[in-house]
């Protein structure tokens, strides 16, 4: 489902280390969310640093990763100078404040996950200009390399 990438920052490949997780994305732990504790729609395959992230925390804001009109162009845009993702400027303040809720409760932008997706550009841009295919990295960046050229 996941193809080996974290549901919410798309690091790759999950696991890999030991560092996977299950998310309850509506919290286990509110009690509007009770019945909610087992439902496979309400879980998700994280690595450990987003699922710590988000612990318990819950805003109506926050981006599900499988919703079905979900594109990561249509909520963020990456920044190639320091791997940080913010919310995409051509899109509407109700995406823009999305994006940024779901930025902030994950810590997206922690360091980690802005080297990480930096090594990744640079793995991709490689690949590229040696003509090699580059697959195994984080989804959106790929496309977005390709773009950039």
């Amino acid at each position: 489902m996941t193809a080996g990438h974290c549901s919410y920052c798309d690091g790759h490949p999950i696991g890999a280390t030991g560092t996977e997780a299950v998310d309850h994305f509506r919290p286990k732990s509110r009690p509007a969310f009770y019945e909610l504790a087992c439902a496979w729609s309400n879980l998700f395959l994280t690595c450990t640093a987003c699922n710590h992230a988000k612990r318990e925390q819950w805003d109506e804001a926050l981006l599900r990763p499988d919703d079905a009109d979900f594109t990561f162009e249509r909520y963020f845009e990456y920044r190639f100078d320091s791997g940080e993702l913010q919310p995409a400027t051509a899109a509407g303040s109700d995406e823009q404040h999305r994006a940024r809720v779901t930025i902030d409760v994950l810590q997206l932008n922690r360091p980690g996950a802005c080297m990480a997706r930096k090594r990744a550009v640079r793995s991709i841009r490689h690949a590229h200009a040696a003509g090699e295919p580059e697959d195994s990295g984080y989804r959106y960046l790929i496309a977005m390399c390709r773009d950039v050229r």
